[in-house]
């Protein structure tokens, strides 16, 4: 239940104020470590630990990449420390905590394109998340909320 009050922080920040209710029926997408309830049309492309959505007009997009903290060989390392690994590697803005839970950070970035993006670290367990939103659609909401939900 923490998860529902760090995804309303994460929109409010991500969609400033703006409103998208998911647009299109959605079909459960089960991941070896996470789900996302994926509206018709988005196509996704899976390499490595990382799995990429797109949206059917390529109008945007989320990525999930997915390691275990022992493979950065070391298994208590913070999100805090890695979201200023990945918001200095990206040239984001400095990560904010994200509904004061300590496990979870967001920053800002932008893509290699100059698309406005952000980035979410969220460590569960001996897993960490790094969650990114390019663009703007109206079924990113219904994305990353069942995500969220489905690694809590």
């Amino acid at each position: 239940m923490k998860y529902r009050a760090r995804l309303a922080a994460f929109f409010l920040i991500l969609f400033c104020g703006f409103s998208f209710p998911l647009g299109s029926r959605a079909e459960i997408m089960n991941f070896k470590d996470f789900s996302v309830d994926l509206p018709q049309g988005w196509r996704v492309e899976r390499e490595g630990s990382a799995t990429a959505f797109f949206a059917p007009d390529n109008s945007a997009s989320m990525q999930v990449a997915v390691e275990l903290l022992s493979r950065l060989h070391t298994d208590d390392m913070k999100a805090s420390e890695l979201a200023e690994i990945y918001a200095a590697e990206l040239h984001g803005s400095p990560p904010v905590m994200v509904d004061n839970d300590p496990n979870y950070y967001s920053f800002e970035f932008k893509s290699p394109e100059g698309v406005p993006s952000e980035a979410s670290i969220v460590v569960a367990g001996k897993r960490f998340y790094l969650v990114t939103v390019t663009g703007r659609h109206k079924d990113l909401a219904g994305m990353v909320e069942s995500l969220l939900l489905s690694i809590m």
